[in-house]
């Protein structure tokens, strides 16, 4: 029982990590995203929204790799509530 509980703890924070590389690199591309010839201005309504769906794809893969950080913290705080409470209170 507890194998699958850590089977699954592992899977849900790779799972977080993944999401979280994922749109961060989808946010560096698009950063990165340059138009060989054309030379398009800094203030141009194409760079301005390259610039802001990049910015939004690094603030949701941060936040996918905060939820990663503590989802482990979090168990491990229930788990060890759980560990501190009397077996015959529950009778």
């Amino acid at each position: 029982m507890k194998t699958s509980d850590q089977l699954r703890t592992i899977q849900i924070s790779l799972s977080l990590v993944t999401l979280a590389l994922g749109f961060s690199a989808l946010g560096f591309s698009s950063l990165m995203n340059i138009q060989a010839g054309q030379a398009t201005s800094i203030f141009s309504a194409e760079h301005a929204y390259s610039l802001i769906g990049s910015v939004f794809s690094f603030l949701v893969g941060s936040t996918f790799l905060v939820a990663a950080l503590t989802f482990k913290g979090v168990k491990t705080e229930s788990e060890r509530l759980i560990g501190r409470m009397d077996a015959n209170l529950l009778s």
